[in-house]
Order: C-alpha cells, then sequence, then structure tokens
C-alpha cells in the first residue's frame, strides 16, 4: 500500500515515452544524478515519473549490489514495440487498467474503482471514505499516513482523468493521456469562489475497443480459473480487477460490448446464458495474449508489426 508517491504530480502526456525510451537504454535512470537533464523534467518530476512507470507495469524495479535499477516488464515492451506515443486508444484503455489493478503502487486508483465505484461524488466525501477504508483495511498503517497525503492522492486522481480547468504554466498545462477516455466528468459548474468544481461523475467504458475488453476478460480468467471456459456474470461484473470494475460497465453496457464483439470478431464470440439465476459467461477457446495480438496487428496492419509477434505476451 502507498500513497503521495507521484510528488503531487499527475502524469503528463509524453511522460511515458520518455521513461519507456530511458529505461530501454538506461536501467538506472531514475537514481542518476543526470536524470532531470535527461528526461527534461525537474527532480521531483523524475521522481514522480519513477513511479508512475511502476503504477503503470511498464516498469518493474530490482535490487542489486549496485543499487536498483528499472526494467522493462512484458507489457512495457508491448507498449514500447506497438505505441510508444500511446497513440491508440486501446493502449490507452491497457494503462488505465493497469493502473487501477496497482493496489500497491496505485492503492488510491485501486480503491476507487475496485471498491468505492461510485456515481456522483465530492472530493470530500471520497476522501473520508478512502480513509475509512484504510483504517478498516491496514489498521496498523492508518496513523501514519496524514489526511493530507490522502487528499492530495485523490486530487491526483482527479487530474489523471479530467483536463485542467485553471490558467497555469505550460508545463501544468499538460494533461494526462488518460483524460481522453471520458471515465469522469463535471457534475457542476465551477466555483470560482473556492477554484474547483465540487461534484464529479464516474462515467461508464462501454466505449472500450471490444478487443481490448475481451483480453482483459481472459487475463483475469487465465489469473482466477485457468482450468475453466465458463465466469459468473456477478464476478466479471464485481470482482476487483475485473471488466465490470475496471471499466465501471454495468449489464447493459456489457451486452453491447458483446455484441460488437459478436458483430465485428465471430471467431472471438462470448455467450451470455442466463437461465435459472445462473447467470453465465462462456468465453471463446482462445488466449488473452492472441486477443491482444489481433488488436494491434488489426490497428497497425504492417508486415513488420506482424513479423515482431513471434513470442505470447505474459
Amino acid at each position: 500500500m502507498h500513497f503521495g508517491k507521484h510528488e503531487t504530480f499527475h502524469i503528463r502526456d509524453g511522460w511515458l515515452f520518455k521513461g519507456l525510451n530511458k529505461v530501454a537504454d538506461e536501467s538506472g535512470i531514475f537514481l542518476d544524478e543526470s536524470a532531470p537533464e535527461k528526461l527534461g523534467l525537474g527532480k521531483n518530476m523524475v521522481r514522480s515519473l519513477r513511479f508512475w512507470m511502476q503504477a503503470f507495469g511498464l516498469t518493474q524495479e530490482r535490487q542489486t549490489n549496485h543499487g536498483r535499477f528499472q526494467e522493462l516488464t512484458s507489457f512495457g515492451k508491448l507498449v514500447a514495440r506497438f505505441d510508444p506515443y500511446q497513440e491508440l486508444e486501446g493502449t490507452l484503455w491497457l494503462l488505465h487498467h493497469q493502473l487501477v489493478c496497482s493496489d500497491d503502487q496505485a492503492t488510491t486508483w485501486y480503491w476507487f474503482f475496485n471498491h468505492y465505484a461510485p456515481i456522483t461524488f465530492t472530493r470530500e466525501d471520497s476522501v473520508e471514505r478512502l480513509q475509512l477504508w484504510i483504517n478498516a483495511n491496514f489498521p496498523k498503517k492508518d496513523k501514519s499516513i496524514a489526511k493530507s497525503t490522502v487528499e492530495n492522492d485523490f486530487a491526483c486522481l482527479i487530474h489523471t482523468y479530467l483536463p485542467s480547468q485553471r490558467d497555469k504554466s505550460p508545463e501544468d498545462l499538460s494533461d494526462s493521456p488518460l483524460s481522453s477516455l471520458g471515465l469522469l466528468s463535471f457534475k457542476d459548474e465551477y466555483d470560482e469562489e473556492q477554484q474547483r468544481f465540487r461534484h464529479f461523475h464516474l462515467n461508464s467504458g462501454k466505449n472500450i475497443p471490444p478487443l481490448i475488453f475481451l483480453y482483459v476478460l481472459l487475463s483475469r480468467q487465465q489469473i482466477e480459473r485457468p482450468q475453466a471456459n465458463q465466469v459468473n456474470l456477478t464476478a466479471a461484473l464485481r470482482d476487483a480487477k475485473n471488466i465490470g470494475r475496471t471499466f465501471n460497465v454495468g449489464l447493459v453496457a456489457l451486452e453491447e460490448i458483446l455484441a460488437r464483439i459478436e458483430d465485428e470478431f465471430p471467431a472471438f464470440r462470448v455467450h451470455l446464458t442466463r437461465t435459472g439465476g445462473l447467470d453465465q459467461l462462456t468465453l471463446p477457446d482462445v488466449s488473452a495474449e492472441t486477443v491482444l495480438k489481433e488488436f494491434y496487428e488489426k490497428q497497425l496492419a504492417t508486415e513488420e508489426v506482424r513479423a515482431t509477434w513471434s513470442r505470447p505476451i505474459n
């Protein structure tokens, strides 16, 4: 469980590209005294990027006799190879999923989508509920986490999914790449006196590319129920880190996405059976890696791209 490691900086457009490039070339970049110059970021921003690279599952740190180093994960290598600038909407949804499943690195993001999942909310109420959740689930840790840290974490979460609204410096005006997903929106008018919106709305991720949706569904199945080709509908929609929670989709949105999969990718059809109170999803006999391969081949249909798919994505 970690809070505040972002140094109050939400992820900016272009940061992950910088991180992917530099970590691939220099695994110790984040502990290098010249890192600010090499990355073109301030010292605190370098520390922030170090956190974000791990929170998005792009890198992992390892300890050696010479210090701590970062290396690209299989997911990081995937993004670096096929969409290093994060230009594809599907890549952004994958980054979002990785972030909100990072219960250790990005605990607030994990809690918000997997446990809280409000419809309309305020900062104040959300911070209070988050603090209660921390106290209930981590009783030995609660006293060491200041309320101001929790407040800063939640403010950073807001900026992760919403564009900036106030006049700031050119660097601060750089929005989060995840703001384009539309998962959060403003519920009311801007309060000039308080200099912020009071109410926010959590929106459905029903517009997610269908193959990315199916990839996550299959990857969770491979982790939770590797020998089964069926998953209970409630589990798919309500279990932490599964499609219903991370993408904030309910039954109606689920049915719409499954219809799109059937229309556009009939070989990957998911059957929804609703009989006798035993609602089940029967999954296609295909691996999550195959579905993700199909997504990127469709998006980046070149001989060079197809040739690089020589090994599965783990």
